[in-house]
């Protein structure tokens, strides 16, 4: 993977920049300001400044060869480095506390070899400290680019100055982000779901409507997902062509939630519905569930053969049915089991606990309750859910 810090370096050739300059209010007092480089310097003249020069440190190395344009952005501007086959930016914008112009966040993107190997792109929020990546890797074996899931995480950079800002900042934004990619790529190759075991639990019923698996391989670009893949399905109607994808974790350590490595693990899980139509495409609804700082028997996961499209009322919307169980626990007690169901944009759900046996003729658990929409809704959309219900309901321990 080739990263900025690597491509720094190109030796004998010159600089292009066209020395043009920003004007904007960028201090917030409706009054134009200036920014624009010069000696190799970002210079702000501001007018609550009395137009005095702010200037950043040295930036547009003289061994770069490539685009250093200055742009605007809503509430400030960014510096990019644009180069052959990566770029980066800068984000600043006006801190009227300490009245001055201060760093706000960075990204980042490659394109990677001719198979587009490292190939993706980054960012980095500083007021937040929050990463996200999103890169892929070409498999030399399947002889095909593959996209890790996305890195979302807490990333910590040294707090600089204006006056401090270089281009060597953003070679350490590079670095960490070569890291976190080599680490994610390693942890995907340890736990990738291979083509055997993704869209394997795809067991039609009479009242599906034909729909086609998708391969891994065939993901389209547009729909961005976290997890690894465990189905994809598509159909055709009117509206256009319809996408719906799930996806799991597994056990890990999730950025989204606070606790340290010795207080648990976490397990979460996803459902994404797609639609292309020509040249447009939308998600219209995405589900996540998740079980956080498990420190026992952790699960989160769509039980086998349950994701289902049928149009059970015959009003021309399809229904979408996923369901899922998860639970953190350190004995044979019920695990929590849900069903959700989608009509068009609206969610019906059934929640309740699968059945353990206790004893020879001894069980417990088993209860659902069905949510409002659900009990309002039509007699053969409740009667399909017990259906799946009993026939999950209790739970092989050995899958």
């Amino acid at each position: 993977m080739k990263f900025l810090v690597c491509l720094f370096v190109i030796l004998g050739l010159k600089v292009i920049q066209a020395q043009s300059t920003l004007v904007k209010d960028i201090d917030g007092d409706r009054i134009n300001d200036s920014i624009y480089i010069d000696q190799n310097r970002i210079i702000c003249k501001l007018s609550t400044q009395s137009y005095s020069s702010l200037m950043s440190g040295e930036v547009m190395q003289e061994s770069m060869s490539g685009s250093f344009p200055i742009s605007a952005t809503k509430n400030g501007f960014d510096y990019s480095i644009i180069l052959r086959r990566a770029g980066s930016k800068a984000q600043f914008r006006y801190n009227p506390t300490i009245k001055n112009v201060e760093l706000i966040g960075l990204s980042r993107y490659e394109f990677g070899n001719a198979a587009n190997d490292g190939s993706g792109e980054s960012s980095i929020n500083l007021l937040t400290n929050r990463y996200i990546g999103n890169w892929s890797f070409y498999d030399i074996t399947k002889e095909r680019l593959i996209k890790i899931p996305t890195i979302d995480i807490g990333m910590v950079l040294p707090k600089i100055k204006f006056n401090e800002f270089t281009d060597a900042y953003i070679d350490i934004f590079s670095e960490n982000c070569s890291e976190q990619y080599y680490r994610a790529k390693a942890h995907y190759m340890t736990t990738k779901l291979e083509e055997g075991d993704y869209n394997k639990y795809l067991t039609k019923n009479e009242d599906d409507i034909d729909f086609n698996n998708v391969s891994i391989s065939s993901i389209p670009k547009f729909i961005e997902y976290d997890g690894n893949p465990k189905n994809l399905i598509s159909w055709n109607d009117i509206a256009g062509k319809h996408f719906v994808l799930t996806t799991e974790t597994g056990i890990h350590q999730s950025p989204r939630f606070s606790h340290d490595v010795d207080e648990g693990a976490d397990a979460e899980l996803f459902a994404y519905h797609y639609l292309k139509n020509n040249d447009s495409q939308k998600r219209l609804w995405k589900v996540y569930d998740f079980i956080e700082a498990c420190p026992v028997e952790i699960e989160a996961s769509f039980i086998k053969n349950t994701l289902h499209i049928t149009d059970l009322d015959n009003n021309g919307t399809k229904e979408i049915w996923l369901m899922y169980r998860k639970v953190c626990h350190g004995d044979v007690s019920p695990l929590e089991m849900k069903i959700i169901m989608y009509e068009g944009s609206q969610k019906f759900a059934m929640r309740g606990h699968n059945k353990v046996q206790i004893s020879d003729d001894t069980f417990y658990g088993g209860a659902y309750k069905f949510d409002q929409r659900f009990s309002n809704g039509p007699t053969i959309f409740k009667e399909f859910a017990k259906k799946m219900w009993s026939e999950h309901l209790v739970h092989n321990w050995e899958e």
